[in-house]
């Protein structure tokens, strides 16, 4: 499979999977396409044009040809400078890895992070909470990411991967989405009552049992 198609594969798949519905994704497009068009042409020239296809600034493709043929992949939930090398390692050693994929994003896709952040708002406003109080609400953590990610280095580990020649990619939202699909679900079903009954249920979870075997499983914090 080429590196381009399972990029547009994983945005595909998010969207299919985004709590907010079909009708607010493609929303979300227009808004991107109409937010081009008023641009200037120098403005233009740095506008992410990635996001009137892709709704999801966290997922890009940070590192490699589109149509590398992709057999093999290391897939992380980090995975920064010292993976990179990591993977470099492996391939020295005779593993075969064409592509490093990481869930939190890296590079350009980690810049523009935030802008990912406001669909948290339509999915409060779809759960009930007023769309002004969930706009407050998102408002400032918003900003409050966009100022801390602003300064720090965030192309290191893309930097990496293309002195290395390591195919890099980052998928943040999508696998969020078939999370809190595949939750939402799940609870629906289940109709726990209590706190108590969502650790259980989450618990059982083969995932989440394995992380709360290596103290990182979901509890009730106070």
């Amino acid at each position: 499979m080429k590196l381009l198609d399972i990029y547009k594969s994983v945005v595909l798949f998010g969207m299919g999977k985004d709590p907010r519905g079909k009708d607010s994704v493609k929303a979300e497009l227009l808004r991107a396409k109409n937010e081009y068009e008023k641009l200037s042409a120098k403005d233009k020239e740095f506008y992410d044009k990635a996001r009137l296809d892709n709704p999801y600034s966290d997922t890009r493709i940070l590192n490699g040809k589109e149509d590398s043929e992709i057999k093999t992949i290391l897939v992380g939930v980090d995975i920064e400078v010292g993976e990179i090398v990591l993977a470099d390692r492996l391939k020295e050693k005779g593993e075969k890895i064409d592509l490093a994929m990481t869930h939190h994003p890296e590079g350009l896709a980690l810049a523009g992070f935030f802008n990912v952040m406001y669909m948290q708002v339509d999915i409060l406003s779809k759960i009930g909470i007023p769309i002004n109080v969930a706009e407050s609400l998102m408002h400032e953590r918003i900003k409050e990411v966009e100022r801390r990610v602003m300064p720090t280095n965030h192309t290191r580990s893309v930097d990496a991967a293309k002195l290395l020649g390591i195919n890099f990619m980052s998928c943040h939202t999508p696998a969020d989405n078939c999370v809190a699909t595949y939750l939402q679900d799940l609870m629906d079903k289940k109709k726990p009552r209590t706190l108590g009954d969502i650790v259980n249920i989450l618990r059982d979870i083969p995932e989440y049992n394995a992380a709360a075997k290596q103290g990182a499983g979901p509890k009730i914090t106070r």
